[in-house]
Formats: structure tokens, sequence, C-alpha cells
């Protein structure tokens, strides 16, 4: 009787949790571990209700970002959609205030005995657009739910269960397979880095420990396509790709996945540093109509990723590198390049892609923190051609002439999409009334288009500077 009214009490907490209004991007939670969000002894506001411990965390941010070409863009940055010299974005530069990705967050525990643990995880932040949310990467919709689930840890078992939305598997954690340990880069882009992989979306999770050392973990995700092709191109005939959602998801487009995307990881923490690696399985559908009839078919696809932390000094100096390779890998990397192309037929073709991302984090007292990447994301060209036009993805007959020129032509497809990105954080003031701290963010982006026979290669890039000024209670 007792631990079903913990259950219910634990699941009332998360019911009553405020809703809030939401957008498609994140960043960390704090600078140190990004990700980490607040726990009954890492910050935030605790009490306790009938055994059941709740602290409620957060911050509330001050940014500013400046751009030397205009993305239109709230705080998140699109990467891919940088602008070339056909367009006016290309000759303005962008400066915006914003106070959207504060956030707020709710975590409420409880003990069914020594071996049973339950605990419930709400998340929110301000970044919203409806007329723009989907599933592609953060499952954005209206009002923005960042984190909503739900865990379960057997301690004897060495059993770790998780049901809800939050960050996907792929995402690289800081210690075993653990939620709310994942690390994110440090930065104030709430686009993260490109090649960092990630996404936050449903999802059920089941993990196994052994002695806390090495962890093994399956996870059965919410599944969407990102289709690209080039002009023209058979897009629009795949009755698979881009449909009007319906019921909730009105007036937003969706992809048919038949089924959800499947990762499994394996992670070891030996004592001295953080090794992981896993395998990314996606099923993709095609639907084209054929003698009155909808005929489907079906292509799989597997990417390998990893990565690796290694405190060089312990809590001062600290590398990382992650990264995967495989098809139909897109959507899970910040610059959100497209998983499928379109061969003349109409037929969905995974593509080929990597992403990289390679870091140090620099912790020279209490109060400073420094920290570098460099990312990059990668798809192959995949091309076909039929009575001399161009289809697919980076095929050499697409027409760039136009992409130095105001208004003219550019039908291209992104090759590379790299970044530099060099950041700091001041923590003034840290004591018995919270946390301040100011952070400064410089980044150089470029995106690289594949090489056609009339335009060449063209590039465009973009230079970026946000500050940020947060105050996190305690």
């Amino acid at each position: 009787m007792k631990k079903r009214m913990l259950l219910a009490a634990t699941t009332s907490l998360l019911i009553a949790a405020p809703v809030f209004a939401d957008t498609a991007v994140e960043t960390g939670a704090a600078p140190m571990q990004a990700t980490k969000s607040p726990t009954a002894t890492e910050g935030g506001i605790n009490f306790n209700m009938k055994g059941i411990s709740v602290n409620l965390g957060g911050f509330i941010e001050a940014a500013g970002m400046y751009r030397s070409r205009n993305l239109n863009s709230d705080l998140p940055s699109p990467f891919q959609k940088l602008p070339l010299a056909n367009s006016a974005g290309y000759y303005q530069d962008e400066t915006r205030f914003s106070a959207r990705q504060s956030r707020l967050s709710l975590l409420a525990t409880g003990d069914v005995n020594e071996n049973t643990h339950l605990a419930g995880y709400y998340e929110m932040d301000f970044l919203g657009a409806a007329s723009t949310a989907n599933s592609n990467e953060s499952n954005s919709y209206n009002p923005r739910i960042r984190h909503l689930y739900t865990t379960v840890d057997w301690d004897r078992a060495g059993l770790h269960l998780l049901a809800g939305q939050t960050w996907s598997l792929v995402t690289m954690n800081g210690e075993g397979i653990i939620p709310r340990k994942e690390i994110t880069p440090l930065g104030i882009d709430a686009q993260y880095v490109p090649g960092f992989t990630w996404a936050r979306q449903p999802q059920f999770r089941i993990v196994k420990d052994w002695d806390k050392k090495y962890w093994l973990g399956l996870s059965v995700e919410n599944g969407q396509t990102l289709v690209q092709g080039g002009q023209p191109n058979a897009v629009g005939n795949n009755l698979a790709d881009n449909q009007a959602g319906g019921g909730a998801l009105t007036n937003v487009t969706t992809s048919v996945n038949p089924y959800p995307d499947f990762v499994v990881k394996a992670a070891a923490d030996p004592g001295w540093g953080h090794f992981e690696v896993y395998d990314l399985i996606r099923v993709f559908e095609t639907s084209l109509s054929s003698n009155g009839k909808v005929n489907n078919t079906f292509r799989a696809t597997s990417a390998v990723g990893g990565g690796m932390i290694l405190p060089i000094i312990p809590k001062q100096l600290s590398l990382q590198v992650s990264g995967i390779y495989g098809k139909g890998i897109g959507r899970y990397g910040s610059s959100q390049l497209p998983d499928v192309t379109q061969n003349a037929a109409g037929e969905n073709m995974p593509l080929t892609g990597s992403q990289l991302l390679a870091g140090a984090t620099y912790d020279p007292t209490k109060e400073w923190n420094f920290y570098a990447y460099y990312g990059q994301e990668q798809v192959d060209r995949q091309s076909y051609d039929q009575n001399g036009k161009g289809y697919g993805y980076g095929s050499e007959l697409y027409d760039n002439s136009g992409a130095g020129t105001f208004g003219g032509k550019a039908q291209g497809n992104i090759r590379k999409v790299a970044q530099e990105t060099v950041g700091t954080w001041w923590k003034f003031y840290q004591g018995r009334m919270g946390k301040m701290q100011a952070g400064l963010q410089f980044s150089h982006t470029e995106d690289d288009y594949f090489s056609v026979v009339n335009g060449g290669a063209p590039k465009a890039t973009d230079n970026m500077v946000f500050t940020s000024l947060r105050y996190y209670w305690q």
C-alpha cells in the first residue's frame, strides 16, 4: 500500500508541474556540465513531501548575439542555412537579445526500499516557435518540453529503466549511461556546435550496469526522416515524406515512420576517463503510387558512433572526442543535414555521412571556465541523372551560376558544415543566494557546397559572438 502511495505521489508531482511555452534547440543547464540538471545535492530549491524529495532548479538568462550574416534567428543558429551572396542576408549583420533560453526544472525522487528508486524529471524553456515545431531532432512542440520522463533503478540487479522524452542514447554521457549526466558543448548558442551528435525525443530505454564500471543499454526511440534533393528533383512524389500532420500534429509536417530508431550502447568507466560505443539502426520507407495503388518499400541502415572523455588534469583540464559514421544520420547532428535524398524515381535513398566533435575544457579556478571546440558534419554525394537532368544530393548538374550575385540561382547542396568555437564562463558570485555567471563565445562557421559544372563550389561563412548573464537559484 505504501509503495502504491509513493508511486502515485511521484506521478502527481509530475502531472502538477507547471506547463510553459517552448521551439527546437538546446544548451546546457550549467557551464561546467551543461546538461547535468540540478539535484538535491547540487543546487536548486529542495523540499520533502510525504517521503518524496523534490528539487526545483533552473536559471534566468539574458543573452545577446551578433552574427556577421543575417540568419533571422534567435539563439538557435541554423548552421546549414548560412546565406550565399545571392540572398539579402549575406549583406546584413544581425544583432539580437533574448531571454528565451531561461529554464525551469523539477526533479522528484523517492525510494520504495533500499534497492528500488523512483524518479521523475521535467524541464522546459521558452524557445517556442509553433509554426516550425517538428520531430526532427528535439521534438519541439508547444508548449516546449525539453525533458519529461520517469526512471526506475534496481540497485541489486543493476538495471535501470527510463520512459519518456530526454536525450537520445546517441548523446555522449559523462559517466556510465545515466540520465542528467550527458555531456554537451558548454557554449551559449542554443544549437550547440556542428559535429555534436544528439537528439531529444520520446523513448523507452533499459540499461544494465556491472559494478557501475561497465554499462550496456538499449533504447527504442521516436523516428523522423529529413529528406532533401535538389532542383530539378522528385521530392513530393514520395508519399512517405513531408506529410501534413493531423490531430495533435496539425499545422506541422512529418514523415511516415514504419519503425522506431534503435540504439545499442556500451560504456565503460575503468577508473580514468569515460569511453563508449554505439550502433544506430534506422528504417526508411518509400511510398510510390502505381496503377492505382501505393507500393511501400523499406531500406534499413546502420551507423556506428562513439566517444571518450579524458581527464588530463583531474578537475581542471579535460579533452573529449565523439563521432558517428554511417547512413541516414543527418537528423542526429546539430547542422540538420538530410538523412535521405530521392532518385529520379522518387525513392528515398539513405545518404552516407559523418559527424565529428573534438573539444577541450579548462577550469583553472572555481570562478573561471574556458572551452574550445572543433566540429564538422559531412554528407557524401549521391546523385542521379536522367535525360540530362540531375537528381539526388550533390548532383554536378545543379546550377550554382548565380551564387555570387544577389537574386542569382544557387541549386547546389551542402557537402560539409564546420565550426571553430571558443568561449569562457566567469562565475563571479557563488554563495547562499545562488550563483551568477557571465559568458562570452565566438564561433566561425563554414558551409561548403559540392562542386558543380555550372558555378563551381560556393562557400558560405558566418562569424558569431554570443554573450550571456545567468542567475541560478540554489
